[in-house]
């Protein structure tokens, strides 16, 4: 039953790990398309990957010597449902931002776009 447990919870932590990874390639999407936004989260990305890679090391080697450590697998999944939830309000801000570009842009009164 304790192998049954560590199989899991090391298929828990690479599940983590691939989530990880398709999040900074959304991070790195979006950063592309505002680089107004690009220079904070480029420092939070690195951030969030030093400190989960980090955690990740720490709770898989104490899985495989037989731990079971809940709270910091806990830990490490808020870790990126925090980032997770950042990340989409970054893409809702840039969405409303579009939405309203493209509004002033298909308006018959094109006096209202800020020439700046």
């Amino acid at each position: 039953m304790q192998r049954e447990r560590r199989n899991v919870a090391l298929a828990y932590l690479s599940a983590l790990q691939a989530e990880l990874q398709r999040l900074l390639r959304t991070a790195r999407i979006v950063a592309a398309l505002s680089p107004a936004v690009a220079g904070g989260q480029e420092l939070e990305r690195v951030v969030l990957t030093w400190n989960f890679l980090w955690r990740y090391r720490v709770i898989r080697l104490s899985v495989w010597a037989g731990f079971t450590p809940l709270p910091q697998i806990s830990d490490l999944s808020d870790l990126l449902s925090g980032y997770s939830v950042r990340l989409e309000e970054t893409m809702r801000k840039l969405a409303e931002r579009a939405a309203m570009v493209a509004e002033m842009v298909s308006s018959p009164d094109r006096r209202r776009i800020d020439p700046i």
